[in-house]
């Protein structure tokens, strides 16, 4: 009767935590970053010189490597070691019939042999949580063939990133129908790679991220932009603009006061980062 009439006397201590976390969680989400960059590197694993001075980049960033690729494993597995994201850079078919690379998808492939190809992929390029587009200006805009890679995106629970190689890519749209945790590129920073043209665009993508809390922006590891941004992100802190990764940040989306939590066990929300990483 006594050990009854206690439980009786409090509140539900279940609820109660539950409260005060979830009050942690807005105060935090509310003061921390008003504007956020989240910066893609796109094209890793090629070239070991230009990935390792593009991980050595202030942080955090996002890395976006091509499977199969010389330096894929060891330079992904260099940037989960260093704190940054990893994504696939999944090769996509193109509106001009640039050659892609291994790892090619093209919308002649069957479902099949396309699901088969996007897991060896991720298979190749460690810690990746997340994919995005290699071109894909022709593959992007066909529902059959990106619902076939979708549905392998959101069977591991990963995050989906159009990069928008074209005004009509259905990638995004369909990526969300699959429940599956998805962004869309703002800007490209270094389509051309003058530094004046990388300047320009990089305070457009400032100016997006002020005006509407974040922004996507995917560039690449030319020294044109690497040049640049060794120098323009030390000064973002003062601007009151926040690096983030695009895996925390979506992970940050998915904690509401309401804990709406996706249906489907995630990698990039259960994987440590080393900073995180439990002993």
């Amino acid at each position: 009767m006594g050990t009854a009439g206690t439980a009786n006397t409090h509140p539900n201590v279940d609820t109660a935590v539950k409260w005060l976390l979830t009050s942690i969680l807005c105060w935090s989400m509310s003061t921390t970053h008003a504007s956020e960059l989240l910066i893609i590197i796109d094209d890793l694993g090629n070239n070991r010189e230009l990935g390792q001075r593009t991980l050595a980049l202030p942080g955090p960033l996002t890395v976006a490597v091509l499977p199969h690729t010389p330096y894929a494993r060891p330079l992904a597995e260099q940037a989960y070691a260093l704190g940054h994201g990893v994504m696939l850079h999944a090769p996509m078919e193109n509106g001009s019939g640039v050659a892609l690379g291994p790892g090619a998808l093209h919308t002649h492939m069957p479902a099949l042999e396309l699901q088969q190809s996007i897991i060896d992929s991720l298979h190749a390029v460690p810690f990746a949580t997340g994919v995005n587009n290699h071109m894909g200006s022709h593959f992007t805009r066909h529902e059959h063939a990106m619902n076939a890679v979708l549905e392998v995106v959101q069977q591991h629970g990963l995050f989906f990133v159009d990069s928008l190689t074209h005004a009509d890519s259905v990638a995004a749209d369909l990526a969300r129908q699959h429940g599956i945790p998805t962004l869309v590129r703002h800007v490209f920073l270094d389509h051309e790679r003058s530094a004046d043209a990388i300047e320009a665009q990089f305070q457009r993508a400032l100016r997006h991220a002020k005006q509407h809390g974040y922004v996507v922006l995917i560039g690449h590891p030319y020294p044109e932009t690497l040049d640049f941004l060794e120098h323009a992100l030390p000064s973002l802190t003062p601007q009151g603009i926040a690096l983030s990764r695009v895996d925390e940040y979506l992970q940050r989306q998915a904690w509401s006061p309401a804990w709406d939590m996706p249906n489907v066990e995630s990698r990039y929300l259960l994987q440590d980062s080393p900073q995180t990483k439990h002993p």
